[in-house]
C-alpha cells in the first residue's frame, strides 16, 4: 500500500502523441467519423486531385480528447507534453497513443519505437477505434478501452493499472470535464476552410451520445451509446472565452455527434453567448428535422455560420433498407434556402452504394445534390465499421472484401455490394465530385459566398 501511496503522490511525465504519417498525402483527420477518422481520396483523374489537394490543405482539425487529458492530467499535478509535428525526444512516465481505423498500422510502428526507444515509459493507445479492436495494437504496454477522460479524472492511481486491456468502468460526465487545453499545440495549422475561415480555429464538444436508428452503421452511436451526455451552456460559452483569452480564437467548430439534441440547450446557449457578447463564429453538425426558422434566427444572432447536415440519399426505399430516416424533402430543402438566405453555410454529406442502391439511384442522388447546391458537399462510399450491426452482418454473410482496415475511409469499396460492383461504385464516386464541383451554378455560389463574407466582414 505504502508503494502505491508513493506512486500517486509523485508527478508524472507525461507525453501525449498524435501521430501524423508523413507518408499520407491528402486530407487524414483522425478526429472525424466518431473519432475513427477519414482520409479522403477522390480518385485519380485530375479533377479528384484538384478537390484532394484543397482538402488537405485547407481542413485540418486536432483530436479534443488530448486537449481534455491535457488539462485533466496538469490538474492531478502531472507534468505534461503534447507532440503532433515531432515524436518525444526526452523519457516520459507514460506515453499516450491516440489509434485510429485509417491509419492503425503506422500509429503501431510509431508506439513500438517509441517504447524500444523508452524501455522504461509505460506505452499505450486509447480511442475509439482502439476500444472496438484492441488486439490490433500491440507491441506496447496497455490499450485503453473506453472513453479515457473518466478513467483519467477518477480510477487512474498508478502506472501498474496500464497493463495489456484496460476496461474503463464509466462513461465520460461531460459537465465534469474541464474547459480542454490546447497549449502546444499548432493552432496555426488547424481550420475547416471554406466552410468556416476564421482563424485561429479551434474544436470544442457540448454533447455526447446519439439516440437515432442509423447506429446500425453510424460509430458515433455504438461508441458514445444513446444516452445524450449534455455539457450546460454556461460551460460551453465558459469554454469559448477560455480559448479565446489564452487563444484569441476566432472559429469554432462543435464536434458533437448531433448538436442540440437537448431542446433547452440551443436557447440558453445563445442567450448566453449574447448576454456576455462573446464575439465567435461556429459550427456545428445536426438533423435538419432539429432546425427551424426560429432557432436557426437565434443561432445565426449568436454567431452560427456553417452546418453539417447528413442527407445520405433522397430514395426512401434505399433508406428504408439501410435503417436511416429520411427528413421530409419540403422540410429538408426549406431549411436548406433558409440557411442560405441568413447566411449559414451548409454542408450536405452524401453515401454512395448503400445496399439495394443501383446505379440508377445514386445518380438520382447526384441530381439532387446538384439541385440543393448547397455551398459543400461531400459523398462518401458506404462502409461497415467494425463495432456496428452492419458491420457485424457483412462479415456473418461472407461480404467483406478486406479486413485491411487502413482502406476503411469511406473513399473505397470493402464489402460486396449487391447490385454494384467495386469498380462501378469508385466511378460513382468520381462523377459525384466532378458534377459537382466542376459546374458553373457551383462556382457562381462560391463566388457569391465569398462576396457575402467580404462585405459583412
Amino acid at each position: 500500500m505504502e508503494n502505491a501511496e508513493q506512486t500517486v503522490s509523485r508527478p508524472l511525465k507525461i507525453s501525449l502523441v498524435q501521430v501524423i504519417n508523413p507518408n499520407v498525402k491528402g486530407a487524414m483527420n483522425k478526429d472525424l467519423n466518431g473519432g475513427f477518422g477519414t482520409a479522403d481520396d477522390y480518385g485519380t483523374t485530375i479533377t479528384s486531385k484538384i478537390l484532394q489537394r484543397i482538402k488537405g490543405k485547407w481542413v485540418r482539425l486536432p483530436v479534443i480528447s488530448f486537449a481534455f487529458l491535457q488539462t485533466i492530467l496538469r490538474e492531478k499535478g502531472h507534468t505534461v507534453t503534447y507532440y503532433e509535428e515531432s515524436l518525444p525526444e526526452q523519457p516520459s512516465d507514460l506515453i499516450l497513443l491516440y489509434g485510429s481505423i485509417v491509419d492503425y498500422k503506422y500509429e503501431n510502428e510509431v508506439g513500438q519505437k517509441l517504447k524500444m526507444k523508452f524501455p522504461e515509459a509505460t506505452v499505450g493507445f486509447f480511442g475509439p477505434f482502439v476500444s472496438v479492436r484492441p488486439d490490433l495494437f500491440g507491441g506496447c504496454d496497455f490499450v485503453l478501452i473506453g472513453e479515457p477522460e473518466p478513467f483519467f479524472m477518477h480510477d487512474f492511481t498508478s502506472l501498474d493499472q496500464l497493463k495489456g486491456n484496460v476496461l474503463v468502468k464509466s462513461a465520460t460526465t461531460i459537465e465534469d470535464l474541464p474547459t480542454p487545453s490546447y497549449d502546444g499545440f499548432p493552432l496555426h495549422r488547424y481550420g475547416y476552410s471554406p466552410a468556416n475561415n476564421k482563424r485561429p480555429f479551434l474544436v470544442l464538444l457540448a454533447s455526447k451520445g446519439c439516440p437515432y436508428s442509423c447506429r446500425y452503421y453510424c460509430v458515433y452511436g455504438e461508441y458514445q451509446g444513446a444516452k445524450i451526455r449534455q455539457r450546460s451552456p454556461k460551460k460551453v460559452v465558459d469554454d469559448i472565452v477560455s480559448l479565446q483569452q489564452k487563444h484569441n480564437i476566432k472559429g469554432v467548430q462543435f464536434r458533437d455527434p448531433v448538436f442540440g439534441l437537448n431542446r433547452n440547450f440551443i436557447p440558453e446557449f445563445c442567450d448566453e453567448i449574447m448576454k456576455r457578447h462573446v464575439k465567435i463564429q461556429w459550427g456545428m453538425e445536426t438533423r435538419l428535422d432539429l432546425l427551424n426558422e426560429e432557432n436557426l434566427k437565434m443561432m445565426y444572432a449568436a454567431g452560427l455560420r456553417n452546418l453539417n447536415v447528413g442527407i445520405e440519399t433522397n430514395d426512401p426505399e434505399v433508406a428504408k433498407q439501410n435503417k436511416r430516416l429520411l427528413v421530409q424533402q419540403q422540410h429538408q430543402e426549406h431549411i436548406i434556402r433558409f440557411c442560405d438566405k441568413l447566411g449559414i453555410k451548409v454542408s450536405a454529406f452524401y453515401i454512395i452504394g448503400y445496399d439495394g442502391d443501383t446505379v440508377e439511384t445514386v445518380r438520382n442522388t447526384i441530381k439532387y445534390a446538384v439541385r440543393l447546391n448547397t455551398p459543400l458537399a461531400r459523398f462518401a462510399v458506404s462502409t461497415p465499421y467494425p463495432g456496428t450491426r452492419f458491420y457485424d452482418q457483412m462479415e456473418a454473410s461472407g461480404r467483406l472484401l478486406t479486413k485491411d482496415y487502413t482502406h476503411y475511409t469511406q473513399f473505397h469499396p470493402v464489402y460486396r455490394h449487391e447490385n454494384l460492383s467495386p469498380e462501378q461504385i469508385t466511378a460513382l464516386l468520381s462523377e459525384a465530385y466532378r458534377k459537382y464541383y466542376f459546374r458553373l451554378g457551383f462556382v457562381w455560389n462560391t463566388l457569391r459566398w465569398k462576396i457575402r463574407e467580404l462585405t459583412s466582414a
